[in-house]
């Protein structure tokens, strides 16, 4: 066997270790991308889970609940707690949808994001809150949150989560209302 040859032979091993580096990196960037989504979602599912509860705590609350329902007869206080609370909902929205935007989170998280905007929307004193602080936020966001917020208070629109929907919903599973 000549230099020649084991030269050959050589830049064969070199080019096959560069074609199995190429592909354990493939694979390992592939891991690295679902690991940073899973974060991504695990991240979103926590804040989701606190804000839920911290809700209920807040809804507590005469004057909160009133403006969650969307009533005229609150407190300056009461307002100003509210917004702080939208704030906080809505800046969760919009990293659930830039995260989306930017390839992060993926349609079927979208989807249900979606989904939980919408039934909010519907809510009276969220769309009050969204109206009356939509130029917090970026324009691209604003403009598609306007677009639920339109749809959701359209004649056709899904009834709001309530006592009169929970009722029916009982009733309609074979429960008493009363």
């Amino acid at each position: 066997m000549t230099l020649s040859d084991l030269a050959s032979i050589g830049s064969l091993v070199s080019g096959v270790a560069v074609l199995m580096s190429l592909v354990y990196l493939g694979i390992q960037t592939r891991q690295n991308a679902r690991h940073s989504q899973a974060l991504i979602q695990q991240g979103r599912a926590a804040r989701i889970a606190d804000t839920s509860l911290r809700l209920a705590e807040l809804r507590a609350d005469e004057g909160l609940n009133k403006c969650f329902e969307g009533l005229p007869d609150v407190s300056q206080k009461d307002v100003a707690r509210f917004l702080f609370v939208c704030r906080s909902i809505f800046v969760s929205a919009e990293d659930s949808y830039f995260q989306h935007q930017q390839g992060l989170l993926d349609d079927l998280a979208f989807a249900s994001f979606e989904n939980s905007v919408k039934s909010g929307m519907g809510a009276r004193g969220l769309a009050a809150a969204w109206i009356m602080t939509a130029n917090m936020y970026e324009p691209q966001f604003r403009a598609y949150m306007d677009g639920i917020n339109g749809d959701m208070h359209n004649p056709d629109s899904v009834p709001a989560r309530s006592l009169a929907t929970w009722k029916s919903t009982i009733a309609a599973l074979g429960g008493e209302t009363g």
